[in-house]
């Protein structure tokens, strides 16, 4: 039997609530805090509500200015759309990072995007422009026409509304020219969209493939909505499986990872990052916010998982989470990982819980948490605020022993998304 391709993690790209590249990354880690923050959301230029999360620090405008193929960016309007941008961005730096050369004309680089919303941020800001509203209508020729006027004004920010526009946008951009797939599976789209791009590479069809995804969700509705679910925390802090958690925190950002066939990779001096060992998936079919509690099939993705890697539970050396900070869900995830390390009594290894220092990054929670739990074992350790230090006695999780991460590390990274899309990674340190 012909061993499959070993598939190799070989450029990061990232932009968060810390700042704008791994180094601002690396350095938001080291610090020990939070990037969560103060922030307003405005529809129309008016104010609406003040709430916390960790919102990014850069202006997408000033971002777009910086990529390439600026006739592209101008042409598309795509600095008024704050999302398109951060992802365009960590493309940029990604790619950059791996040091990916290839011909603009003529390459089979893949490109694996996902975002939960597209063009929803943009297409709403509109329905609160009443002056411009106004003004059109007054100028219309369908102004007695209610449809045919509303039609003409919003036909265009329904069209942005096209998930495939994401996809169009970014191989202009950057002339990617192979396999391409938009996806959203809820929070775990990072999981499944990494494991698409896995199978095209060692199915010989592509290279390299470039996997992106993120949310900028700084416009209220997605706070409103966790809120009115009462899953956002009233008090704007995220604590995973603590004992004093109520509720989870948005965070804006977006991640960009470059897979290529690591033999190549190899050959060709790159820096590799990591090795992809296996995935693991199941779904629940049941709720859209609720989980299935009965058959622990978030458990079963994850030893899924572990049994594609070829590693037992007890070989992993960090474990990032969803951890998002709700009562009940942590619950949830707390006993189907029990399910697969044993209950409260055995030791654990560490855990990474980054949306207590980077917020919940919707559809983009997996790669940038990912990025995230790379940088963190480089660093050999987990940083004080992505600490689980006061863990609720209730919860079946372990107690795992403080020390530094080893070099020689294995990374599970388990996700469990509204929709019952639950998804497990796993990635293990550069190995010869």
């Amino acid at each position: 039997m012909t061993r499959p391709r070993r598939v190799a993690i070989t450029g990061l790209g990232v932009l968060c609530g810390y700042g704008r590249g791994i180094e601002a990354l690396r350095e938001g880690m080291r610090s020990g805090r939070t990037a969560i923050r103060d922030h307003r959301a405005s529809f129309g230029g008016r104010q609406w509500m003040d709430y916390r999360m960790a919102s990014l620090r850069d202006d997408p405008v000033a971002l777009a200015a910086e990529l390439p193929r600026q006739e592209i960016v101008r042409a598309e309007r795509l600095a008024g759309d704050a999302d398109v941008v951060a992802l365009a961005e960590c493309v940029r730096q990604a790619l950059q990072d791996a040091a990916l050369e290839y011909d603009p004309d003529h390459n089979d680089i893949g490109l694996v995007v996902t975002h939960e919303s597209p063009g929803l941020a943009d297409h709403l800001q509109g329905f609160f422009q009443w002056g411009e509203t106004a003004r059109a209508w007054l100028r219309s020729p369908a102004r007695f026409d209610p449809p045919e006027f509303l039609y003409r004004l919003k036909s265009e920010s329904v069209y942005r509304l096209h998930a495939f526009l994401y996809i169009h946008y970014l191989a202009a951009l950057f002339q990617l020219h192979g396999f391409s797939l938009y996806n959203n599976n809820a929070c775990a789209s990072g999981a499944v969209a990494l494991s698409v791009a896995v199978d095209k590479i060692r199915s010989g069809e592509v290279s390299a493939v470039v996997v992106v995804g993120g949310d900028v969700p700084e416009d209220g509705t997605k706070y409103r909505w966790f809120r009115d679910l009462d899953l956002y925390s009233p008090t704007g802090t995220c604590r995973p499986f603590g004992i004093d958690r109520n509720g989870l925190v948005l965070g804006s950002g977006a991640a960009a990872l470059v897979l290529q066939d690591l033999e190549a990779a190899r050959a060709s001096g790159r820096h590799i990052h990591a090795e992809w060992l296996g995935g693991g998936f199941t779904s629940e079919g049941w709720k859209v916010t609720l989980p299935e509690v009965t058959h622990n099939r978030y458990a079963e993705a994850i030893r899924r998982a572990l049994d594609a890697a070829g590693v037992g539970a007890e070989q992993v050396s960090l474990i990032t989470p969803n951890g998002i900070g709700a009562t009940m869900l942590d619950r949830f995830e707390a006993n189907n990982l029990a399910a697969v390390f044993g209950d409260g009594e055995k030791a654990w290894p560490p855990m990474l819980t980054v949306k207590t220092a980077l917020g919940h990054g919707l559809g983009g929670c997996v790669l940038l948490e990912t990025v995230a739990s790379i940088v963190a074992l480089g660093q050999g350790q987990v940083p004080e605020a992505m600490r689980c230090d006061d863990p609720d006695p209730t919860l079946p999780i372990g107690r795992p022993a403080p020390g530094r991460l080893p070099e020689d590390w294995v990374l599970l990274k388990c996700t469990n998304g509204f929709a019952g899309q639950n998804s497990a990674i796993v990635l293990g340190a550069p190995r010869a």
